[in-house]
């Protein structure tokens, strides 16, 4: 329940609009025959979040409630291309194709290469987090060992015979107040 609490609490969580521009921006991608890659940058400079996570967020959550517009897309874009398709004499050298080709693996190896670079920060700061925690645990170790050692009487614990004690001699102070602030001495 708390896990539930804390994401719902946090400051950098994604807002509805937030997933609405991330929507918009991976359909026009699709529609224009650009890659979900160029989307997921354009959405995190335009959102203020990590490629990775506009394309977690998309692949996640987003995506299942945007399946009918996906389709949509991937039709426009197939029928825009059919229009601007060349006859077979005209279609152009394979290095063109190639070099798209080139620049798309490019764009892979920048997206693995900024993933990497994620994941190794947040493994470090798991070890930061992990050795952090075992401090912790020790130094409550080192505490309850302490608390353990004091004795009852300097740790504020009393045994049931010293609180009946000391439960006999206040009611006794109180006796004797009482009789000295009734005047001479009748009881009320």
């Amino acid at each position: 329940m708390q896990t539930v609490e804390r994401w719902a609490t946090r400051s950098d969580a994604w807002t509805a609009e937030d997933d609405e521009r991330l929507a918009e921006l991976v359909l026009q991608h699709i529609r224009s025959g650009s890659t979900q890659l160029r989307a997921f940058e354009e959405a995190a400079n335009l959102l203020g979040r990590t490629n990775a996570a506009c394309g977690y967020r998309w692949n996640g959550v987003v995506r299942k409630h945007y399946r009918e517009e996906i389709d949509a897309a991937k039709r426009d874009r197939k029928a825009s291309h059919r229009s601007v398709q060349k006859p077979a004499e005209e279609v152009e050298e394979p290095s063109v194709t190639t070099m798209t080709s080139s620049d798309s693996m490019r764009e892979v190896i920048n997206f693995l290469e900024k993933y990497d670079e994620q994941y190794q920060s947040l493994r470090q700061q798991l070890e930061q987090s992990e050795s952090e925690k075992h401090y912790l645990r020790s130094r409550v170790h080192e505490l309850e060992e302490q608390l353990g050692s004091v004795p009852a009487a300097q740790n504020g614990s009393l045994t049931p015979e010293q609180l009946a004690e000391d439960s006999r001699t206040l009611f006794a102070i109180m006796e004797r107040a009482r009789k000295l602030l009734e005047p001479d001495g009748s009881h009320s």
